[in-house]
């Protein structure tokens, strides 16, 4: 009969280490919960500087091989003309 005792009370035991375990523990379930959304949040971080990176690859790759996309940028950010062009700026 104590030996039943015994058991019983072990199994209790465990079981109440395990459950303390899986709700406060290190690796409880609130946890692996928060550490999951943080991943997400993440790599949504992650894919919208994926999207930055690529624009600027592509920004790049115009700026090497388009000369009117070049002209352009020049002439409307810089204010440049070609020799013997008159350039008016319209002021507000």
């Amino acid at each position: 009969m104590h030996i039943r005792l015994l058991i019983g009370i072990a199994t209790v035991i465990a079981f109440a280490f395990l459950v303390f375990h899986l709700l406060f523990g290190k690796d409880s379930i609130p946890e692996q919960r928060r550490i999951v959304k943080e991943i997400e949040l993440y790599q949504k971080e992650i894919d919208s500087l994926t999207k930055v990176l690529e624009q600027r690859d592509e920004l790049i790759q115009k700026l090497k091989t388009d000369s009117l996309y070049k002209e352009e940028i020049l002439r409307t950010r810089y204010g440049m003309s070609r020799e013997g062009e008159k350039a008016f700026q319209l002021v507000k």
